[in-house]
């Protein structure tokens, strides 16, 4: 007797399992798939095979550095004979400096651009740097034209001498870089390293991917409170780059830089918000 009760709970018990179990769906049931984590650097992907892949992007490149050869050629042929030795200005990551492969490997590993990241590509992979289609053609060219090439960046002068190896890897003269190097002490604003180019030399042509390579006048505030404050930084950008349109082409001259710059400060974490509207309906 005590036997058969025994089984008798047995199966219950099994049976209260079973439909325990069918009530969850089953052992096999799969768990649902965790949600990744957003990439931050996803919207880099686009912005980066556009500069890497796309021929497009070299052949505005040759034709920028084409028409600032011929600029260059014009400025010095109006020139007086005595005066400040004349001298072109240009910035150097995406002007002259091709660091494609560092945004890559930020969207690749789905990480945020940091200085601390910056530092170690800059410091130990500058032989993974190539150069900007035109640029050392452009450079060699201002040398043997007589004008000396003034690099006014924000690489940090602590890092200046990763930044030289960086030139020297690429095969860029280094003769005069102590006058011609300009690096970042301090804050972002070049205009007083532009005055002091401006002191040395006559300077007869700006090339750079960033407004401000050109003028401070088109920094972004610092200050963004609301997202009326940054359709107004956009617009306000723009305005001033139709004040100075004598300027685009003459003596500045402008390579295009989707990846990063001060165009993307004002753009919030929802940047669908800053395109363009339509009455378009789906």
């Amino acid at each position: 007797m005590m036997n058969v009760l025994r089984r008798r709970r047995v199966a219950l018990f099994v049976l209260a399992l079973g439909l325990g179990l069918a009530g969850c769906g089953g052992l096999d049931k799969p768990m649902p798939a965790p949600v990744p984590a957003p990439n931050p650097s996803e919207r880099l992907l686009y912005a980066n095979l556009y500069l890497q892949t796309s021929a497009e992007y070299e052949a505005l490149c040759l034709q920028t550095y084409a028409w600032a050869s011929e600029r260059l050629k014009a400025k010095l042929a109006a020139l007086p004979k005595d005066g400040l030795p004349p001298a072109v200005v240009m910035d150097l990551d995406e002007t002259v400096i091709d660091n494609g492969a560092f945004w890559a490997f930020l969207c690749r590993e789905g990480l945020a651009n940091s200085a601390a990241l910056w530092d170690v590509w800059e410091r130990d992979l500058f032989v993974e740097v190539l150069l900007v289609p035109g640029a050392k053609d452009f450079i060699e060219e201002a040398g043997r034209l007589g004008a000396a090439v003034v690099y006014i960046s924000n690489r940090d002068a602590a890092g200046r001498e990763a930044t030289v190896a960086t030139l020297r890897n690429l095969g860029l003269s280094l003769d005069g870089l102590d006058r011609r190097l300009m690096l970042m002490e301090g804050n972002s604003d070049k205009t007083g390293r532009r005055k002091k180019a401006e002191a040395m030399f006559r300077v007869v042509l700006w090339v750079g991917d960033n407004l401000r390579d050109f003028s401070n006048e088109f920094a972004v505030p610092m200050r963004l409170d609301s997202e009326a404050d940054r359709f107004q930084a956009l617009a306000d950008r723009r305005e001033k780059v139709r004040r100075s349109s004598s300027r685009w082409g003459d003596d500045w001259i402008v390579l295009p830089n989707p990846v990063y710059g001060e165009w993307t400060k004002p753009i919030s974490s929802d940047p669908r918000k800053f395109l363009r509207p339509s009455k378009m309906k789906k």
